[in-house]
């Protein structure tokens, strides 16, 4: 079996009304992980050592956001200096139903038009920060059985497809034709009365 390299995370927001909102996630371009390696693969080690497969998607984020205030409060990481938690929602797709046809646009785009809220992303962030950080430091070949396994529980969907190509593979919703329905003539009848 031949295991694809070049794997993205879909992760599924449901919402109130039965809609649902797609996150469309590319991994991180090398150069990002060459920078951030040391700072990555302690985020790896830890999803593991410390809160374990299961719990590390739901608190990822809230594990990253920890590290980087510590680094700004250090001087580390100089406040206003782009972090990892920006270089994800670059990376992320917001795929949404808009009068029957599937849409696509960046996710700060979703959130400046109100397509997506803070606390709807926030529902999925760590399912992201998880996956991107995973992705960066486990070997290509262990990404799917490990760390898709974990992302399943959550209704995580690793896929080779790009943004649009997933968008295309939706269904569509169908606009309803009014077809008339011709009425039935009276027949006659042959029960004796």
């Amino acid at each position: 079996m031949k295991i694809d390299r070049n794997l993205n995370l879909v992760s599924t927001i449901n919402r109130d009304d039965g809609s649902l909102v797609y996150l469309h996630i590319v991994p991180f371009p090398y150069e990002v992980v060459e920078e951030n390696c040391v700072l990555l693969g302690r985020m790896f080690n830890q999803f593991f050592t410390q809160v374990g497969s299961v719990g590390a998607p739901r608190v990822a984020a809230m594990m990253l956001r920890q590290v980087l205030k510590a680094q700004q409060e250090s001087g580390e990481l100089p406040a206003g200096t782009p972090t990892l938690i920006d270089d994800i929602q670059r990376l992320t797709s917001v795929i949404y139903s808009e009068g029957g046809a599937w849409r696509q646009i960046p996710l700060e785009a979703a959130f400046k038009q109100g397509i997506l809220t803070p606390e709807e992303y926030r529902e999925v962030e760590g399912e992201a920060v998880f996956f991107m950080v995973s992705s960066a430091i486990q070997k290509a070949n262990l990404i799917a059985p490990t760390v898709g396994r974990a992302l399943e529980m959550y209704s995580g969907l690793l896929t080779s497809s790009s943004a649009t190509a997933y968008r295309d593979s939706l269904p569509t919703s169908k606009t309803e034709e009014t077809t008339q329905i011709p009425e039935a003539l009276p027949e006659r009848s042959y029960i004796p009365s």
